[in-house]
């Protein structure tokens, strides 16, 4: 696995070296091909079926909404491709789940926008775009 910053808060849940050592750790599990020349959290493509990932990863601050708004805003000022699967990735908390049942469905569905919700063990729960949860 590799990090390519530094996170001020640390690695432990739940913050945001946790929830980006999460996500990479789990699209590396499945196959993916992490590309570390980015702007984004984490790109990442399945050399054999196609699929890429556009993913923003978030943890927990004094300040969850705000960031929340700001990782949603710097997604979809890099949704280029609609190809492309779009993510946010944050910590199982109640601010940040809280956050994303604000967002609403048919907007998740246009925009193709997943959420990637990181428990404390490290395992990733993916949410569809259509999945009402």
């Amino acid at each position: 696995m590799y990090a390519r910053r530094i996170f001020k808060l640390g690695t432990d849940f739940p913050y945001e070296g946790f929830v980006q050592l999460s996500i990479e750790a789990h699209f590396m599990r499945l196959g993916f091909t992490i590309d570390a020349d980015t702007h984004a959290d984490l790109i990442c493509f399945h050399p054999l079926t196609g699929e890429r990932w556009l993913i923003e990863a978030k943890g927990a601050t004094s300040a969850i909404g705000l960031d929340f708004r700001t990782g949603l805003g710097q997604l979809v000022q890099r949704m280029s491709d609609t190809s492309v699967k779009h993510a946010i990735a944050v910590p199982d908390v109640d601010g940040f789940l809280r956050q994303c049942r604000q967002v609403s469905a048919w907007v998740r569905e246009k925009l193709n926008l997943y959420w990637l919700i990181v428990g404390q063990d490290g395992v990733v729960r993916l949410v569809s775009p259509a999945e009402d949860w």
